[in-house]
């Protein structure tokens, strides 16, 4: 899924510690696909930031002060964690699907922020 390859990190023991809890798959589920997501798109911001939208090809990238590298590499490495252990609870489509619907709510949410963050100028100025 070429969407997936561009998804952007936070932490991987989040999702580790949700194969534990005492919340029902699906909100488990629910709770890890929303922060790979958000894990994804942290990453994906630095890795556009320096010309590298592909996260794949950010994180082989020479290391830098700036953390792409570091940051895409750490989004991958939630998401294959997430991936390995919905996988086995809900399957293939579903944690697909789950990914997808997560990381497209929080891209609707950040610029939903952006947009009520900027101050329109006062009207006749």
């Amino acid at each position: 899924m070429r969407s997936l390859r561009r998804i952007t990190p936070l932490v991987v023991v989040v999702l580790a510690g949700c194969g534990g809890s005492h919340m029902p798959d699906d909100e488990q589920a629910d709770f890890g696909a929303s922060v790979v997501a958000r894990g994804v798109i942290a990453a994906q911001q630095k890795c556009d930031a320096v010309g590298m939208p592909d996260l794949y090809e950010c994180a082989e990238a020479p290391s830098s002060p700036t953390g792409e590298r570091m940051a895409a590499r750490v989004a991958l490495g939630m998401y294959r964690t997430f991936q390995q252990s919905c996988y086995e609870t809900a399957g293939a489509g579903k944690c697909e699907a789950l990914v997808e619907a997560a990381y497209r709510k929080a891209k609707a949410q950040e610029s939903s922020t952006l947009e009520t963050g900027i101050k329109k100028p006062p009207e006749g100025g």
